[in-house]
């Protein structure tokens, strides 16, 4: 057992404050993270808490991203619903899941979606209001 895990037990991070972070642990950190690497990355090899890991790459600097939810992929047949015509709300409860949701999985499977509405129709369906 080393010192922290004598002090914090062995599932605890050792209590290190920002200014104890070699400059070019810092700067690797924030190198990282500029790559795009997430805070739990870091935190992972980082010996210290999240709240120093937080003020260093703070102290470097950095702008940090907005958290993004997780997009799982396109279940099968999603694009294809998408693509028959059907609204991103009417193709995500065909497959049991909300509008925001099912328009992220969209875009994550490189759809273009359409603008807002359906497309119109073409004459020959009828729909060009001329037959009262």
């Amino acid at each position: 057992m080393n010192e922290a895990e004598d002090e914090h037990g062995p599932n605890r991070r050792a209590h290190r404050l920002p200014a104890e972070v070699p400059a070019e642990e810092a700067a690797e950190l924030k190198r990282r993270y500029l790559a795009g690497a997430t805070l739990s990355a870091l935190l992972a090899d980082f010996d210290g808490s999240y709240r120093t890991l937080r003020a260093v790459l703070q102290d470097q600097g950095v702008t940090f991203r907005a958290p993004q939810p997780m997009t799982p992929p396109a279940p099968p047949g999603m694009v294809e619903t998408y693509y028959s015509g059907k609204s991103i709300a009417e193709t995500g409860k065909a497959f049991g899941l909300g509008r925001d949701i099912t328009k992220r999985m969209l875009l994550e499977a490189g759809v273009e979606l359409r603008g807002r509405g359906r497309p119109p129709r073409s004459p020959s369906t009828g729909s060009d209001f001329t037959d009262f």
